[in-house]
């Protein structure tokens, strides 16, 4: 994806999470965050030059639906492009700290979706915090990504 659609769901994903209560809403809040904040890890990767800012969509790694020049769609095999989850597809090589730190953060946001999303655990008031505390550290390093570019708020 093109880093301006990217950053149109961070701020899209970031108003309506903070329109939802967190525990009574919490399925629909947890996936506003989670796509919210691996929006923001594929802004950092398209700025930072590790990953393409164009206009194809990845599928599953490696794999990309293109637009062809009569308006449908192809999949094509590509290299590495936008991430779908930390680790999917793993970012090798030497990467920026800022990108690692990021990718921590939002591991500690997933390390609660299958347990709770798709598991049986009941979220709590601690769950909320730590996907809270998480959240704000990745934007934290959303505003440093953009700093500087021609995205910058």
């Amino acid at each position: 994806m093109k880093v301006i659609s990217h950053l149109d769901k961070v701020h899209r994903m970031a108003a309506l999470r903070a329109r939802l209560d967190p525990l009574a809403d919490f399925e629909l809040w947890f996936w506003t965050t989670l796509t919210a904040s691996t929006n923001v890890y594929n802004v950092a990767l398209h700025l930072m030059g590790i990953t393409r800012d164009d206009p194809v969509f990845s599928t599953i790694p490696g794999v990309h639906v293109v637009q062809q020049p009569d308006g449908s769609y192809a999949r094509e095999l590509r290299g590495l492009g936008d991430v779908s989850h930390v680790g999917w597809p793993k970012i090798e090589g030497d990467v920026p700290e800022a990108i690692r730190q990021i990718e921590h953060w939002v591991q500690t946001i997933e390390h609660h979706r299958d347990p709770c999303i798709r598991g049986d655990r009941i979220p709590t008031q601690a769950t909320v915090d730590e996907c809270e505390q998480a959240f704000a550290q990745v934007m934290r390093r959303f505003e440093w990504a953009l700093k500087g570019t021609e995205y910058e708020v």
